[in-house]
């Protein structure tokens, strides 16, 4: 049940906590409360990744296939922000279109019936998007869960969801000496320019278009990309063959709600395009953005990969010293 006056939602599987009430996104009033309990929930999960109101602005100023009032969904206790949590689709590769479900609960609020509640809302909310779409068309929703985060991992599981694809973070301490690699003959590093933003943006997006579950991204995307709080083009490493972006490394550091930076550096994007495939690309852009995070001060490398990336990703990783520090499963489930 909806009240559209005030925008609270009373929801059927909702548990019995005092004070506990669902409601809509009331605009950016609301910012600084997601970043803070995203935040949190990242922290719980072991990722340790900052979300700031910049960050929050910048992804509500560009939706992609989502509502930001009918497609989010936030629950307070006692009129604090403990849960947030959206809803949004993508029509992939494959053709199938994925409606994802992303929920951050506060750690001290787990376990205690909010996620299924809004689960439950969320999975609802998607069907109707689903029965809008074209006749034919296959659905499913689409979760993920860390391994640090059990309880979720098991309510998907009971609710029909099934594993599909497995998921690392991996480190490197920045201590000591580190690995270097030699740059292909031809090719050059030169500092990214705003003009060379889209073109830098164009070759990451068509060098994932072999990858599992490529969603392929429109101008929104690119908009959202280009006005990232995080990115800092002094930290990009792109590799030139004359006018043309053979591969890059996107490189982040984070900076937390009051500024402060983080100790470790994140490989946001690392790709080569076909061409230039196959030639110690990859390595020479990972090794070198080792050596920039350490000029920076940081302490630790960090990044992201799917197990089972059929470029090699995950040896080329392993090869320079990174290793697993989480792990994470994607799962999916039909709309029927």
């Amino acid at each position: 049940m909806d009240n559209l006056t005030t925008g609270f939602i009373v929801l059927p599987e909702a548990p019995a906590i005092p004070g506990l009430v669902f409601r809509r996104f009331h605009g950016e009033e609301d910012f600084r409360a997601i970043a803070a309990v995203m935040t949190a929930s990242n922290t719980a999960d072991g990722t340790g990744e900052w979300i700031t109101t910049e960050e929050m602005t910048n992804r509500y100023a560009h939706p992609v296939n989502w509502d930001p009032h009918e497609d989010t969904l936030l629950v307070e206790a006692g009129g604090v922000l403990v849960c947030y949590a959206t809803t949004e689709w993508r029509q992939e590769d494959s053709g199938d279109y994925l409606h994802f479900i992303h929920l951050h609960l506060a750690p001290e609020w787990r376990n205690r019936g909010i996620d299924v509640a809004v689960q439950s809302h969320l999975e609802r909310r998607a069907r109707i998007v689903a029965s809008a779409g074209p006749n034919g068309a296959r659905h499913l929703f689409a979760c993920f869960a860390w391994e640090s985060r059990p309880e979720r991992a098991d309510m998907l599981l009971a609710r029909g969801y099934a594993p599909v694809r497995h998921f690392f973070d991996m480190q490197r301490p920045l201590d000591g000496d580190l690995p270097t690699a030699p740059l292909p003959a031809g090719l050059e590093l030169r500092p990214a320019l705003p003009e060379q933003y889209r073109a830098i943006w164009e070759a990451n997006v068509e060098s994932f278009r072999d990858h599992w579950g490529n969603v392929e991204p429109g101008e929104e995307d690119y908009l959202a990309w280009a006005a990232m709080p995080d990115h800092d083009p002094r930290l990009w490493l792109v590799a030139w063959d004359g006018d043309q972006v053979a591969g890059a490394s996107i490189n982040i550091i984070q900076k937390n709600e009051d500024g402060k930076r983080d100790t470790e550096g994140w490989v946001d994007d690392l790709y080569v395009r076909r061409p230039w495939r196959k030639r110690g690309l990859g390595r020479a852009l990972l090794t070198g953005s080792l050596h920039l995070f350490k000029a920076q001060g940081m302490t630790h490398a960090g990044l992201g990969v799917d197990t089972e990336n059929l470029s090699g990703a995950l040896r080329l990783y392993e090869s320079v010293g990174f290793r697993v520090v989480r792990r994470a499963t994607a799962y999916r489930k039909p709309i029927e």
